[in-house]
């Protein structure tokens, strides 16, 4: 077997049905066990043999009451690295993801929902803040002869509306007019930006249009106001009931950071910078009163530029290519939707 290691093959293949079936049972696994359902053809003798091995590197634990092991955080690492089955399938819980709509705090508020109930676990995503964003596109909209529409689309996937009242008529011409020239001379500037207020006074325009654009100006200088990224969380009480089973303290400490948003969206920061699923195992994790649980996360965006990112909080107990699998379909259709927007 590929990528095993100082394991031989066989104990990679003891290691992963160990793995495997206290993921299932949460109960530690014996020599008995194994030689019962596993498949090995071995005695039970000679599997004790070999368990004892694991511990003695590292990959499995002996709870002092169970006969027993248990994987360890390098156990559980070498599993999904080298044994776990990774190969892609779309997982039909969250075939709605294909049908993301609105505006996004919407579709990430729904993706996070069904993330949450895919997997049974804490789902997360971050939205990130839209203060000194790039402006992506801008779209002046006529709604009535006497009332426009701004919307901003800034390059974080945020959108800012503003609705503008004239005492008169407002052109048709004039407003598809002013729809080009904003986005011909001020996309890829920051929103709010001195230089966006700049930008705009360089050009000579005629007295109707120069009117026209101030009229409207508030709503690409005006950037509202700014809490930071916004933090979408779904399934925290399914995370804390499975975490009880196992460790009553971890389940605490977890319903002690819910309220931290910041040490939540740490957590989902690890994965920004990063073009592939990230994965943190217990002591892998940086917040020392979670290292009883895994992070499984990937960042959303378009092009080559996450935006932010989505992720599950479970134990480390938990069906890593269920929940690699349904963390990389939603960032995914997240990604597909952003860029939709575009």
């Amino acid at each position: 077997m590929d990528g095993t290691g100082d394991l031989t093959a066989r104990q990679a293949e003891i290691l992963a049905a160990v793995t495997r079936a206290y993921i299932k049972s949460g109960r530690p696994v014996g020599s008995r066990f194994l030689s019962d359902n596993a498949g090995f053809g071995l005695s039970p003798s000679t599997l004790r043999g070999e368990l004892a091995g694991l511990e003695r590197k590292g990959f499995l634990d002996h709870p002092h009451t169970s006969a027993g092991r248990v994987p360890t955080d390098k156990g559980y690492r070498f599993y999904v690295d080298n044994l776990a089955d990774r190969r892609k399938k779309s997982i039909r819980a969250l075939e709605a993801l294909d049908s993301l709509e609105g505006e996004v705090e919407e579709a990430l508020r729904d993706a996070t929902a069904l993330l949450a109930r895919a997997t049974g676990l804490l789902a997360m995503a971050s939205l990130p803040s839209q203060g000194n964003a790039a402006i992506r596109h801008v779209e002046v909209l006529r709604l009535n002869p006497e009332l426009v529409m701004v919307v901003v689309i800034t390059a974080t996937g945020g959108v800012v509306k503003r609705l503008f009242m004239f005492g008169e008529p407002v052109d048709k011409g004039l407003v598809s007019w002013a729809r080009s020239f904003l986005n011909d001379s001020i996309a890829g500037l920051d929103l709010g930006s001195r230089i966006l207020g700049i930008r705009l006074n360089e050009f000579e325009l005629d007295p109707v249009e120069r009117d026209f654009i101030e009229a409207i100006k508030p709503a690409l200088e005006e950037v509202p106001v700014d809490g930071g990224d916004t933090l979408y969380i779904e399934g925290a009480s399914r995370l804390v009931t499975r975490l009880e089973v196992d460790d009553e303290a971890s389940a605490m400490n977890v319903v002690g950071m819910l309220d931290r948003h910041e040490e939540m969206l740490g957590l989902l920061r690890l994965a920004l910078s990063d073009y592939r699923v990230c994965l943190r195992i217990g002591s892998e994790l940086p917040a020392a009163k979670i290292r009883n649980c895994s992070l499984v996360a990937a960042g959303y965006g378009y092009g080559h530029r996450n935006l932010g990112t989505v992720g599950v909080l479970g134990p480390r107990r938990m069906d890593y290519p269920l929940v690699i699998g349904c963390v990389e379909q939603t960032a995914r259709s997240l990604s597909q939707f952003i860029e939709g927007i575009y």
